[in-house]
């Protein structure tokens, strides 16, 4: 769809034509970061449910969709759940290791994943993806190391941004609004 992919450059609308699979980290990404806990010490977060909207569009459309998460949380596990993803790994220290494991798993070279994450832990992913995507309010020194920085801040649709640009890329954008 024109009027998605008119705010990208030519070279990142090439590179989301290519993608095979979207992977993400969740805190700063699905959320805006912010973890709080009520008086019992329950882990309560926020999702934006447009991101949550696209995934199936995702999936039907053939994309392989997951998380990778440096943090165990059970609220991610059951947003994962409800997402139906095609996978939610957590408590990963080494987050380049498990894209390439998933890559060799799914069949999918490296340089048909966009990956998106906020912070230092998701910066030797950055370096192996076709697609590294940041949220608008990171740091510098990890936008530097992005082809993507997305216009929304974490929790606010960052997936869902990166989503829209991927499938409108595809061709794929019009038939899910049809």
């Amino acid at each position: 769809m024109k009027q998605i992919l008119e705010k990208y450059s030519k070279e990142q609308v090439k590179k989301a034509a290519q993608i095979q699979a979207l992977f993400f980290d969740v805190d700063g990404v699905l959320t805006d970061g912010k973890i709080v806990y009520d008086e019992t010490g329950k882990e309560i977060k926020r999702f934006n449910v447009k991101d949550g909207q696209i995934i199936a569009y995702l999936k039907k459309s053939g994309l392989v969709v997951g998380a990778i998460s440096g943090r165990e949380s059970a609220t991610t596990a059951k947003r994962a759940a409800e997402l139906k993803l095609d996978f939610c790994h957590q408590g990963i220290v080494d987050k380049a290791s498990v894209v390439e494991k998933l890559a060799k798993h799914y069949n999918i070279k490296l340089k048909d994943i966009a990956y998106i994450g906020d912070d230092v832990n998701d910066v030797k992913v950055f370096d192996i993806v076709g697609l590294p995507v940041c949220p608008a309010d990171t740091f510098d020194y990890i936008k530097d190391r992005v082809k993507l920085v997305t216009k929304v801040k974490g929790g606010q649709g960052v997936l869902r941004e990166v989503a829209d640009l991927v499938l409108a890329a595809r061709g794929e954008f019009e038939k899910i609004l049809k």
